[in-house]
Parts: structure tokens; C-alpha cells; sequence
């Protein structure tokens, strides 16, 4: 039997001020991911956050540091490092009438793989989460409801 689960790392306390954040640690254990970048050698993927100015935002998926407002929904996107990706998914957003609030960008190598993290404000449709994962260069992506 396999334990899939959460493990939550707090590394301070909620009486954080805006010069020492409170910084928040989620460990997702026992995935089936190809985001090389975000799971551990023991399998978890290691999420990382903070609360900067009272809004919460993503700081680190797994070793990738990144700056997205959890105000709204995230996207991960795992694809290859290549032109139009980005203009690609932010034009089928777009398209479904989707606001983009914030959107950070890493590569693991040029021209091999890369990773987008994507806040909206609104739930994109079934429909354009199909046209993203259709992407030929996108390998994979999630989208996280908050």
C-alpha cells in the first residue's frame, strides 16, 4: 500500500511582519509527475510560499524559484524551452475571457525544458484547458483551483 498524502513544513508562525513573511512549506508525497524540476528523490513534490504585503504567493515549485499571487487559481505548466509557448497558452486564456494576474517563467536548460506558473482570476473552461494540454510542446501542466 502506498501513503499519498500532504505534509505541511511551516517555518514560521502567522505573527510574521512584512520583513520576516510567514513562509509556508507543502510537501505533496507519492505522485506520478514528470515535472523533473519539482519532485524530490523521494517522490514528493516541494511546494513554497509566503505571505508578502497579506497576499499570499507561490515563491519555489520544487527547485525553480517563481513569484506568483495565489489570488485566484494557478497553472503549472511543464514544456519545452521554444518560441510562442507562452503566447500559445496566454492566447487560450485570453480567448476564453480569462484574466492572467500573474505569470513566472523558469528554464531547466535553454532549448530543453521549461516551466510556466500562471495566475488567473477566473477557472479557464474545459475546453481551453483541453487546447493547452494539446500544445504540442506542452508535457504537462495542472491547474490548481485555491
Amino acid at each position: 500500500m502506498v501513503a499519498i498524502g500532504i505534509q505541511n513544513d511551516e517555518q514560521d508562525t502567522l505573527g510574521g511582519s512584512s520583513e520576516k513573511p510567514l513562509e509556508l512549506i507543502v510537501r505533496i508525497a507519492s505522485v506520478e509527475s514528470r515535472f523533473t524540476t519539482a519532485v524530490s528523490e523521494f517522490g514528493d513534490i516541494k511546494l513554497q510560499g509566503r505571505v508578502k504585503d497579506g497576499v499570499p504567493h507561490l515563491t519555489k515549485v520544487g527547485a525553480l524559484d517563481v513569484d506568483v499571487s495565489l489570488e485566484g487559481s494557478i497553472i503549472l505548466c511543464r514544456q519545452a524551452d521554444q518560441p510562442n509557448i507562452i503566447r500559445s497558452v496566454s492566447s487560450i486564456l485570453d480567448d476564453d475571457n480569462v484574466i492572467i494576474n500573474s505569470m513566472c517563467f523558469g528554464r531547466i536548460a535553454q532549448r530543453k525544458q521549461a516551466v510556466m506558473v500562471i495566475g488567473v482570476d477566473e477557472k479557464p473552461s474545459k475546453m481551453a484547458l483541453k487546447m493547452i494540454d494539446e500544445i504540442p510542446a506542452v508535457e504537462e501542466f495542472v491547474f490548481l483551483a485555491m
